[in-house]
């Protein structure tokens, strides 16, 4: 189609300015619905090659085997696996309003009017007794016996929830991984634990929800080597299992709609709810979870803890000192000490509390402790222990020993942030949507600022080493800034705001619309049309193509790169791959994004010119620009699809380091093409007027400057990492967050303040947040 394009252009038209602009608008014009139509049409033809249930088998055991990775190094990063006692936890079934009785998740007519799911093969069928109590370890026995699939565990605040949402995800894992036979392991749902983080069940189905949070949480979804669909076919057909930890985190006007959603979902999906008592009963009031066995998660006893203390081996406390404490909470188990230390989370407080500590501390703090007269409620010994973990986390340097942050920047910091947490309303911390926590209209003038003076420079820079190399017109240092200006603006802007969606007319739905890629494509497309055009046909037909081809090419463009893609090989993503492989199999799944951008910069810049000054010429040069366009565009597409090194688990460090190695890639390869583009294009005018000698030095300079300035404005507009470093430079100066945030959370992350869940970081405890937001006090939000 191209070629004939091309050829009838040159065949009937002559040297008719008019007709220039005509056959290059046309052309352009065309290429929009006809790329739209071969997206549609190859989406609705994609085929793997293997059978599809093969394919969600592969992407279960895929899936399996990351999960398994993740929520074991969770359990290791909150001390689960530690050889030293455990808090001895128990359950019971919850006889509270709106609970049922156990015969009726696991008597005989336990499923009428229920969902009905096999009992896990090498698991035992629940009954009433098996429901009744149990330790912490049986929770899988009740999970892997009933029914109905429907399964809520409850406790107050502190009592371990989380940790038990953790064992019960890995032995879960463990058992289905044990299993010999591929065809049993089918039936072992892959469990999923997730917070209900990003859920907005009024706006978002739990599907959408739970198909999205596969994608971000989990890299198997990530690197094209299983079908988009696949995360969606996997929740159909039951094949995963949601583990929801903090039920009681969503909005209270929204939980019963949100219960009501997983009600739903539990006719197709095993669903396991972690909440507190008070918020899932009252959900459950209005919703009723028909079939579900809720289990109450009990307090320890007294007795318990002090077996505890006795067994502990804890650092900085003397056997004397914790044999003291046993004895208290022997003799006087009803007491404040024993009420505070009823929930495993403050069990634990007390275990750490004395970490860095000389005997003399150590005595101190059980004095006071154990003196009648300091404690008189519960409260105050909660919050003692809860100020007690950032000076055991953030000891004092000592010689040899240095302590990268001291303890009032910790607690100033770190009291900071969950005080704009708690503003936002979010228990989460994701670096990446940080920018709402500081004004975007500052970032957006410092993009314009930065692309002004960006541009001028560059064209201060190619006047000043191609003045001297021939006769030639550049662009001042003025007009150069406004359109970096300009550049700056519409980056910082896509930056900010990301992909959109949009509807199209007649069509069956939503579908993606990459504002980003479309605006980069309309003006990097639109300028060198009209550069390439405009000496060889003027002003006005430069004008006039340089549009048709910015709309269509930011049409296209945007389209294409909102849709699926290609599948790529699978060398693609594999880390053991050899570098070229993986670059080609990025370029494959960019390649509609690169197509539609090249084809309207081919078309347009070289059937004028081929009309004004050959078909030799124009041929070539519209070819070259084009398979620049296409190179760069697609590169750029593909980078941003696939994300490296997909077998490691995904953690908010290594998320922040993906994406900086991301838009170094991006901006690397979009510059490389389009500094081709922008020194091909002005060898070839310098060429018509002076020697091979000067032309090429010229396009040479040229295209490195272009290329620097273009890639840097693709690395950056595709760079999550970026905007939120800008971000950091924004809370620095308020005083929020150190100028190096991220290797603050991390450290905070290693001494057990903050924790991973997924790609985001939490607060170790709720109430520790709560507490760090009362001591910021008035500092301001």
């Amino acid at each position: 189609m191209l070629i004939a394009g091309f050829w009838a252009a040159f065949t009937f038209v002559e040297n008719e300015k008019l007709l220039d602009g005509v056959v290059a608008v046309a052309g352009t014009l065309l290429v929009a619905p006809l790329l739209w139509a071969g997206r549609i049409l190859a989406e609705n033809s994609r085929s793997t090659g293997d059978d599809a249930s093969e394919l969600l088998a592969k992407a279960a055991e895929a899936l399996a085997k990351e999960a398994s990775a993740l929520y074991r190094e969770r359990r290791g990063n909150r001390r689960l696996d530690q050889t030293e006692r455990p808090v001895p936890v128990r359950w019971a079934w919850a006889h509270q309003e709106g609970v049922g009785l156990p015969e009726a998740v696991a008597g005989p007519g336990a499923v009428v009017g229920t969902p009905s799911f096999a009992v896990l093969p090498g698991a035992e069928a629940a009954s009433p007794d098996t429901l009744n109590e149990g330790e912490l370890n049986e929770l899988f026995d009740v999970y892997a016996g009933i029914r109905t699939g429907r399964m809520a565990v409850l406790g107050e605040l502190g009592s371990g929830k989380s940790a038990a949402a953790v064992l019960l995800a890995v032995k879960a894992l463990a058992h289905r991984e044990g299993l010999g036979e591929a065809a049993d392991r089918a039936q072992v749902p892959v469990p999923i634990l997730l917070t209900p983080y990003g859920w907005n069940p009024g706006r978002q189905t739990v599907d959408e929800w739970l198909a999205e949070r596969l994608v971000s949480d989990f890299k198997t979804f990530r690197g094209h080597r299983f079908d988009p669909r696949t995360p969606t076919r996997l929740i159909n057909e039951g094949r995963i299992a949601l583990f929801l930890d903090g039920f009681d985190e969503i909005d209270r006007g929204k939980r019963v709609a949100a219960l009501e959603a997983l009600h739903g979902l539990s006719r197709r999906v095993r669903v396991v709810i972690f909440s507190r008592s008070e918020e899932f009963t009252q959900a459950l009031h209005t919703q009723p979870l028909s079939g579900a066995a809720v289990l109450e998660l009990q307090p320890v006893a007294a007795e318990t803890a002090a077996d505890c203390f006795a067994d502990w081996q804890t650092a900085g406390l003397p056997p004397r000192l914790r044999e003291r404490l046993a004895e208290h909470l022997w003799a006087q188990p009803h007491g404040v000490l024993g009420q505070a230390l009823s929930t495993p989370l403050m069990l634990t407080l007390l275990r750490d509390a004395f970490r860095g500590m000389d005997a003399q501390e150590a005595t101190a703090v059980v004095d006071r402790l154990l003196s009648p007269s300091e404690f008189t409620t519960v409260e105050e010994i909660d919050d003692y222990l809860l100020d007690r973990v950032l000076p055991a986390a953030y000891p004092p340097s000592r010689p040899g020993v240095r302590t990268p942050y001291s303890r009032d920047q910790a607690e100033r910091w770190l009291g900071l942030i969950a005080a704009r947490m708690t503003a936002h309303g979010t228990p989460e911390l994701a670096w990446w949507q940080m920018h709402e926590w500081a004004s975007a209209s500052w970032r957006i003038v410092g993009g314009v600022i930065g692309g002004g003076l960006a541009a001028g420079l560059a064209s201060a820079l190619v006047s000043r080493f191609t003045d001297d190399l021939g006769e030639r017109t550049v662009i001042g240092f003025l007009p150069a800034s406004v359109v970096g200006g300009v550049l700056g603006l519409a980056t910082a802007i896509v930056t900010e705001r990301r992909a959109t969606r949009v509807t199209f007319p007649g069509g069956s739905g939503e579908a993606r619309f990459n504002l980003g890629m479309g605006l980069m494509a309309g003006l990097a497309v639109g300028s060198a049309v009209a550069l390439t055009v405009g000496p060889a046909s003027g002003p006005a037909t430069a004008a006039t193509v340089g549009l048709a081809a910015a709309l269509t090419a930011g049409t296209a463009t945007g389209m294409a790169a909102g849709g699926e893609g290609l599948p790529p090989p699978h060398f693609a993503s594999d880390p053991n791959a050899k570098s070229v492989q993986r670059f080609l199999g990025r370029l494959i799944a960019g390649s509609p994004a690169g197509l539609a951008a090249g084809i309207p910069a081919g078309l347009a810049g070289g059937i004028p010119l081929g009309l004004a000054q050959g078909t030799q010429r124009g041929l070539g040069v519209g070819l070259a620009i084009g398979c620049a366009y296409v190179l760069a565009f697609g590169l750029l597409d593909g980078f941003t699809r696939i994300t490296p090194d997909q077998d490691s688990p995904v953690g908010p460090l290594s998320g922040w380091d993906q994406d900086r190695r991301q838009g170094l890639a991006t901006g690397l390869v979009f510059g490389l093409a389009m500094g081709f583009a922008a020194g091909l294009t002005d060898a070839l005018a310098t060429a018509r007027h002076d020697p091979l000698g000067v032309a090429v030095p010229v396009g040479l300079i040229t295209g490195v400057v272009i290329g620097a300035v273009t890639g840097t404005a693709a690395g950056l507009t595709v760079s999550n990492s970026w905007r939120t470093a800008v971000v950091f430079v924004q809370l620095w100066a308020q005083g929020v967050v150190p100028l190096r945030a991220m290797r603050f959370l991390d450290d905070a992350c290693k001494r057990q303040v903050l924790r991973e869940t997924g790609p985001t970081y939490q607060f170790r405890h709720t109430r520790l947040r709560d507490r760090l937001t009362v001591l910021a006090g008035e500092q301001e939000i």
